[in-house]
């Protein structure tokens, strides 16, 4: 019960956080007071979150507007410095590493050919690595700097194995049309990739991955956001 009662503490709070991220990046900046609406969160939930996030620099203030007859209301944004994300997306062709800052701006890309050697795991594994250590060292990026890395690739994801300390399991691939059964995905990834233990590492079905970036930045923005 006791873990139980944690788990969901924590992924109360990590809800929260991601609520207020995402419609900074949506509509930001904005005010704590225009986060509520936005986020139906508390004002007293969106104090903490705010404290929280601005600590961890993950937020910074981008500005003071005036409000109809109160005290003037300071702007918040996502701080592009507060960290780095790398997205990787295994295609039919190639495999696309890209460095971005927090603001989502992109810092470093490289790409590895898929045409000769398919969709051979060990070969995927290390463009992998070598794509990840290129946008590193392309943009002069520290590693400990990361915040996370997110794959999409090609087949059904699924999680096996006991949770780990971010309450989520080890991805397996299973891509019939790649020749992919039960493929330990996250595990060769984590034994290969030169970057700290403690960052995340995201994996799901490519398409899925596009759609979202398709509904969140492109054509489809605001589209259930």
């Amino acid at each position: 019960m006791a873990e139980r009662n944690r788990r969901t503490v924590r992924d109360l709070r990590r809800g929260n956080r991601a609520r207020v991220l995402q419609r900074l990046y949506f509509d930001g900046p904005l005010s704590r007071q225009e986060l509520g609406p936005a986020t139906g969160l508390s004002s007293g939930s969106i104090s903490n979150v705010v404290a929280e996030l601005a600590a961890e620099g993950l937020l910074q203030e981008a500005g003071i507007v005036d409000s109809d007859g109160g005290r003037p209301r300071t702007l918040l944004k996502v701080a592009p410095d507060g960290g780095l994300l790398v997205g990787i997306d295994i295609g039919e062709t190639r495999v696309r590493v890209e460095l971005f800052d927090l603001s989502l701006t992109e810092l470093a890309r490289t790409e590895r050919l898929l045409a000769q050697h398919g969709y051979d795991v060990e070969r995927i594994v290390a463009h992998v690595r070598t794509g990840v250590a290129d946008v590193l060292r392309d943009a002069g990026a520290d590693p400990h700097r990361l915040l996370g890395i997110g794959v999409g690739v090609p087949g059904i994801i699924e999680r096996e194995g006991p949770e780990g300390p971010d309450g989520r399991r080890t991805a397996v691939v299973h891509g019939q049309t790649i020749g992919w059964q039960a493929v330990p995905f996250e595990q060769l990834l984590r034994e290969a990739v030169d970057v700290p233990p403690e960052v995340p590492l995201f994996i799901d079905n490519g398409a899925k991955t596009l759609g979202r970036a398709e509904m969140w930045f492109g054509g489809g923005r605001g589209a259930g956001a």
